[in-house]
Parts: C-alpha cells; structure tokens; sequence
C-alpha cells in the first residue's frame, strides 16, 4: 500500500513538474513573441523616420544649391514622383501586406518578383509622360523632367521593395535600404555640388540613381528580380482588392488637394499659410502613423485566425498607443512658451499657434481611428475603408467652405477636426463588426491556389525571370 502511495506520489509530482515547464515555455514563448513585436514596430519607426528625414534634407539641400526657379522644377519632379509611388503603393505594395504576409517565403519571392514587374511598367509609363513633357518643354523644368522620366521605374521599384520588407516582418531590411538610399543620394549630391554642378536635371538625376542603387541592395536581399512577364495577370487577380485601394487614394488625394486650394481662395495667403504651419508642426505624428500602419496591417494579415476578442484587443492597442503618443506630443506644443516656439520653428510658430487647438484634436481623432483602420486593411476590407472615406469627404468640404468663409484659417482647421470627430465612431463600428465576423463575406481571398500555382509554374519555366531559391 505503502508502495503505491509512493508511486502516486511520483507520478503527481512529475506531472506537476510537467504542468510547470509547460507555463514556463508558454511564458518564455509570449515574452519572445512581444519582443519580435516590440522590435518590429522600432524597426518600422527608425525607418518611417529615416526616410522622412532624407527627403526634407534632400528638400532642403537642393533649394539651398539653385535658384528658385530650379527648385520650383525640382519640386515638381518630387511631386510626380510621390504621385507615382503612392499609386505603386495602391496597386502593388499594399495588396502585398494584406494577401502576401502570410505567404511561405518561395510564394512570398514569387508574388514580390511579379509586384516588382507590374511596377516597373507603370513607372516606364509615368517616365514616358514625364519625357514626353521633358521633350516638349524647356529650361529647368525640362531638365528634371527627363532626369526623372529616367529613374522612376526604379524609384518605384524601391518603395515597393519597403513594402514588401514590412510585409515580411523585416523592417530592419527596409531600413537598410533606406539607409543605402540616404547614403548614396549625399554622397552624389555633395559630389556634384563640390565640382561645381548646379544643373537641376544632374541634381535630380543622383537622387533618382540613389535609388537605382538601394533597389538593387533590396532584389539582393530579397534574393528576387523584377519578373515582367504575367505581371498584369497577377494585379487582375486581385483587382477587387487594389480597385478600392486606388480609388481611396485618389479620393483622399483629392478631398486633400481640393481642401488646400480653397483655403487661399476663400479666405486669404495667410490663413493657407497658418493652417500648413500647423501641420508641419504636427507633422512627426505622420510619420508615426505611416509607421503604425505598416506595421500593423501585414501583422494582422498574417494572422487570419485571430479570434474577435484579440483582433479588437490588437486594434485598441494600436489606437491606444497612437493615441497617447499623439495627446502628449500636442500637449507640449500646446504648452510651449513663445519665445521657445519662435526658436524651434521660426515664422512658422505665430500662424501655427490659432490652428493648434484644432489640427492637435484632429489629430487625436486620427490617432482614435489608426486601429480600426489597419484592423479593415489587415483583415482586406478595402471596400468598407473606402465607403468611410467616400462619406468622409462631403463632410469635410461642406465644414471647409463656410468655416473658411466666417472664420479663415481656424474655421478651416476645426472643419478638419469636427469632419474626422464625426466620422470616427463610424469606423469604430465597423472595424468592430469586421473583427467579430460580420464581413467575412466580403473578404476577398484574391490569390487563388490556382493563381498561385501558374505563378509557380512560369517561374520553374524560366529562371531568368526573377526568384532566386534560397535564404
């Protein structure tokens, strides 16, 4: 008797020394799981903010070098090539995040090789216009035309590999790219400047060969090459996906674009020149938001068993740090003494101080609506983002034109906060009904298996065409 009682005994406390080692593995799991996280989102930031940074330095280098006519064609290279990439992003780069994050590594190279494809022939169609002009025109504005009109398919290709790294989980290689970028766009830029070259179209040009070279470091190591054959096939697969996508974007561009050309028109210069102020104070929280979003959605797309409960606890977290970050970030400079506002932000400080209120409450507002935003990217619901955007704009033209009328620029910025307050609780709802499955047939599983499988098979065909097996 005494016997068994011992080996009961044994027995118990071996499954108790089970049960622990099980609690300890799961808890050394959940501890590696947030540091991968916690290292991700740094990585996502460190990289939203080098290249901001870059291209304000870029900006400020250039303007400081030519004349302002030269800066003013510049400027307008930059403003086509933005147009470009956030287009690229629309078609390529963010159906990438949501339909690929999850993808084994030899599909993830096969669906980036053709993502690469499609965005070289849209940038040789944007280079085509832009040489076109280039040959039409003349001057400065000619010249950078055409050095644009050169590089953009790789210009575009770059980004799209920074997307395609987020989409992975290696911001850390998307920042290295960034790295590379920044790098070699100063060295030449410096090197041009030293010999003496104030030519705008080679000032151009090296930033867009920078970015010639920071493609090739990424094909490298991604160990995938730009695949042009059956590259549309792949976007017409996910059509019902980027369509959405597309279309936000060029409302939202629009609504933006609209908003900003009426608040000279019906108020005054100096009221555009208050509400720009405010926002490039705020304009650290952009880069933080870009960030979050980058980060967020190929996290939630990669997960497309995640329960309701963690996909509403993974999108107030996002909401809820964004939202911290954004109260205190507004809080300082809404405490900031003028004396230290003038010496951080010059002539900007005065305009910027009678929007402040406004711009800092829309962009609270914005931070409130980051997790539900990345929550409906994530889960593909580009659809219903789009219907929000699309009752969004109405609202924010019908505020902008009277409050610019009665009050200038404060009446401009509280209509884009009172627009973005009213429609948050909007988007709350549905992100919420989106992660408790209401929408699931909606969802657009746009890569079919058999889509796939062609892809597969094209590439197997022929090497030459991008995928290079191996880690």
């Amino acid at each position: 008797m005494r016997q068994m009682f011992r080996a009961a005994q044994r027995t118990i406390d071996n499954a108790t020394d089970d049960n622990r080692d099980t609690d300890e593995r799961d808890r050394g799991r959940a501890v590696a799981s947030f540091v991968g996280l916690a290292k991700r989102a740094g990585w996502n930031v460190v990289d939203q903010g080098l290249s901001a940074l870059g291209n304000m330095l870029l900006m400020i280098v250039v303007a400081r070098t030519v004349d302002a006519d030269a800066f003013g064609a510049f400027s307008v290279g930059f403003l086509i090539y933005g147009i470009a990439v956030a287009i690229g992003k629309a078609v390529v780069g963010q159906p990438l995040q949501i339909l690929h994050s999850a993808d084994s590594l030899s599909d993830f190279r096969v669906a980036v090789a053709k993502g690469q494809g499609v965005t070289i022939w849209l940038g040789a169609i944007f280079g085509l216009l832009c040489a076109l002009f280039g040959v039409l025109l003349s001057g400065a504005l000619a010249e950078a035309l055409l050095a644009v009109a050169v590089c953009l398919p790789l210009l575009m290709a770059q980004d799209v590999l920074r997307m395609a790294f987020f989409a992975q989980g290696r911001a850390d290689h998307a920042t290295l790219i960034d790295c590379v970028k920044v790098v070699a766009q100063f060295a030449l830029l410096f090197a041009l400047i030293w010999a003496g070259v104030h030519n705008v179209g080679l000032l151009t040009l090296s930033w867009g060969v920078a970015a010639v070279i920071s493609a090739m470091t990424g094909m490298y190591v991604l160990r995938c090459r730009p695949q042009l054959r059956g590259a549309w096939a792949w976007v017409g697969r996910q059509r019902q996906l980027t369509k959405y996508l597309l279309a936000e974007y060029t409302l939202g561009l629009g609504a933006a674009q609209f908003g900003s050309m009426l608040v000279p028109v019906l108020g005054t210069t100096r009221d555009a020149g208050a509400v720009r102020a405010g926002q490039t104070l705020l304009g650290p929280l952009n880069v933080l938001w870009t960030a979050a979003l980058a980060f967020a959605v190929p996290e939630i797309s990669r997960r497309p068993r995640m329960g309701p409960r963690r996909r509403i606890q993974a999108m107030s977290a996002v909401s809820g740090a964004m939202t911290l970050i954004s109260l205190s970030y507004v809080t300082v400079l809404l405490l900031l003494p003028d004396a230290a506002g003038v010496q951080l932000f010059g002539d900007s400080w005065t305009g910027a101080q009678s929007v402040l209120v406004a711009l800092g409450i829309n962009a609270v507002a914005s931070a409130l609506g980051s997790g539900p935003g990345a929550m409906m990217l994530g889960m593909g619901l580009a659809k219903k983002t789009y219907r929000l955007n699309l009752v969004k704009a109405p609202i924010l033209l019908g505020l902008l034109i009277p409050g610019t009328l009665m009050f200038g620029a404060p009446g401009a910025a509280w209509a884009m906060a009172i627009s973005e307050s009213v429609i948050l609780p909007f988007w709350t709802y549905t992100a919420v009904q989106g992660a408790r499955g209401r929408y699931n047939h909606e969802i657009e599983h746009l890569q079919t298996d058999e889509g796939m499988a062609a892809d597969r098979a094209q590439n197997q065909q022929g090497s030459p065409t991008g995928v290079r097996e191996g880690h």
